[in-house]
């Protein structure tokens, strides 16, 4: 069985039926085959009629079979294309070492029944705000919070600390790892590459290039939240994709 696309959003849009979905789901799956398919072999293959696949691709503005055939291909393929093209807003993931994504993927799914916190403050908030979300519609219990007492006591029963820290230093994060390495959760951090407590403590640390290691206060231009989050991207992006050739 090919990709499972997640096309609620367009069977939201055109209020398509189950079996129409069903049709949608086959024709990205199979994006290249269709493009020298009849319809009725489509048909055929999804146990409708012709005059089904030729209703569903009017519902959605196509011409006709052929149109939304050739359509739906250009659209996976040059998605592809775009995720092979590495700019220089990407180049920095080549200077990790490859050993850290593998770990992180072992990591994440060896707590994937578990609980997940994500941990951050200041300019790094809106990063594990990201990220818990990311976690959230991936299918992990995952909560973001700071809060010492729920580290210190771990009555959740978390398993997991995702933590992110320009600085690796910030008070209110270390003492939030120092609670849960007492309860021997593991620990995942993104921190600068400069040597740093968090980094230390951590089961994995993946340092992100920083621009300003003397900006504490965050004044002058500095990529280092952005490239957190497009690092996460990619980590969650290679999880899913062993995930699926696991299965």
């Amino acid at each position: 069985m090919g990709v499972q696309y997640d096309i609620y959003k367009l069977r939201d849009k055109y209020k398509l039926s189950e079996t129409e979905t069903q049709i949608l789901q086959y024709l990205l799956n199979h994006h290249n085959e269709i493009l020298t398919m009849a319809v009725r072999d489509v048909a055929a293959a999804n146990y409708t009629s012709a005059a089904t696949i030729i209703k569903l691709s009017k519902k959605m503005g196509y011409t006709g079979y052929i149109d939304m055939a050739y359509r739906l291909n250009f659209m996976i393929t040059g998605r592809k294309r775009d995720r092979k093209h590495t700019s220089e807003l990407t180049g920095f993931l080549n200077e990790i070492p490859d050993e850290k994504f593998d770990l992180f993927c072992l990591l994440v799914e060896k707590h994937r029944q578990g609980i997940i916190f994500v941990t951050a403050t200041g300019f790094s908030t809106p990063v594990a705000d990201y990220i818990n979300r990311k976690l959230l519609v991936k299918g992990f219990k995952s909560i973001q919070t700071n809060a010492y007492g729920v580290y210190d006591t771990n009555q959740i029963g978390g398993s997991l600390v995702i933590a992110i820290s320009k600085s690796g230093e910030t008070d209110t994060i270390t003492k939030v790892i120092e609670y849960a390495k007492k309860n021997h959760m593991d620990i995942v951090s993104f921190t600068g590459p400069q040597d740093n407590f968090i980094a230390r403590n951590s089961a994995l640390n993946i340092p992100v290039q920083d621009d300003q290691a003397l900006d504490d206060r965050n004044i002058t231009a500095n990529y280092f939240y952005a490239r957190v989050m497009i690092l996460f991207e990619y980590l969650m992006s290679r999880l899913m994709d062993k995930a699926h050739s696991d299965r």
